[in-house]
């Protein structure tokens, strides 16, 4: 009876570690990545989003523009860096969008990824 209580401890043991290293493995790389890189729209379609490594591109169907910016991400906060000037964005996570305000407008930017 004793074998079988040493077995099953260890079965548990086992089942533990084993699933920590699964949520290990699809947990953390999600906190610590960067989940803005990708392409993100607005809501109407007419401005597209895309963030690399360290590069913003901005594109309009309207004027058929694009803008480069570099930035950075860090707690929430989105600094976007042009010709020298820096500007810091609140970046908020909403289900599947994300909603980009700043201190300076009263408006903010809803943003849904695109494939």
């Amino acid at each position: 009876m004793s074998v079988f209580k040493k077995q099953r401890k260890w079965i548990y043991i086992a089942f533990v570690i084993i699933t920590v290293i699964i949520i290990a493995i699809i947990i953390i790389p999600k906190l610590t990545g960067n989940f803005l890189i990708g392409s993100w729209e607005t809501s109407d379609g007419l401005r597209k989003y895309t963030f690399d490594e360290n590069t913003l591109t901005v594109s309009s169907k309207i004027n058929s523009y694009s803008k480069l910016y570099g930035y950075s991400y860090k707690n929430n906060t989105l600094a976007l860096q042009d010709s020298g000037n820096t500007k810091y964005y609140t970046v908020t996570i909403k289900g599947s969008e994300i909603v980009i305000s700043s201190a300076d407008s009263d408006s903010s930017e809803i943003l849904h990824r695109v494939e």
